[in-house]
């Protein structure tokens, strides 16, 4: 298929893809995958992408198949206490998120931002979820999503930890030992700030496994 350089393009190559005709689409990314994303009469269409816009996967789901779809403005990937500085609060101010959940996936998080040549690719998901709506308007909603996040068990928890530490502890060991000479110090330094670091990003294992992924 032709590379795609605006709107026009895009829904043609969704057409095309779809063998139907696409009401409401967008440009959007799944964590590190690009991917276009179309409403159909019938489904949702997927077709992830390469960065030469070669097709990876093309993925039609029936409406049937949803658990739920739903659409937020921002990044509803990434937590709040990751979005507080001004070019953050920029970049979530042109974002929205397709959020939707088939029984075999994890949530999924596809997030939408703005586009030279793509006009209001950030509002694709309101665009997406209202035209489901107008088909199949149970399955456009919001459930409790506690009952679908991927939950981290204390021993999943205590192993991160464990990674995460020994790893730090290694290297601002060996980082401070050959910067000082003093190893006892880099010893002891490096064991407590390692032992910091893992008790800090060991219960945030989950939520950067999501950003990166976009699932979950």
């Amino acid at each position: 298929m032709e590379k795609v350089t605006n709107s026009e393009e895009l829904r043609q190559r969704l057409v095309q893809a779809a063998g139907e005709d696409v009401t409401a689409f967008g440009w959007g990314t799944m964590g590190m995958n690009n991917v276009f994303v179309g409403a159909t009469p019938s489904a949702l269409v997927m077709e992830f992408i390469t960065i030469g816009m070669k097709t990876k996967e093309l993925r039609r789901i029936p409406y049937e198949e949803l658990e739920f779809i739903y659409a937020f403005s921002g990044d509803a990937s990434t937590p709040k206490l990751l979005k507080l500085n001004l070019e953050a609060r920029i970049t979530e101010a042109m974002t929205g998120t397709l959020m939707l959940k088939t029984p075999t996936d994890r949530i999924m998080n596809i997030t939408f931002r703005k586009m030279p040549r793509h006009e209001k690719n950030d509002r694709a998901p309101f665009r997406i979820t209202e035209y489901i709506s107008s088909v199949k308007p149970q399955k456009v909603m919001l459930p409790d999503l506690r009952n679908h996040r991927e939950r981290q068990t204390l021993g999943g928890c205590m192993k991160n930890f464990v990674v995460i530490a020994g790893i730090s502890s290694i290297v601002l060991l060996i980082v401070l030992g050959f910067g000082t000479g003093n190893w006892n110090m880099a010893f002891f330094g490096g064991i407590g700030t390692g032992a910091v670091l893992g008790a800090v990003f060991a219960p945030l294992v989950p939520v950067f496994r999501r950003m990166t992924s976009g699932r979950g």
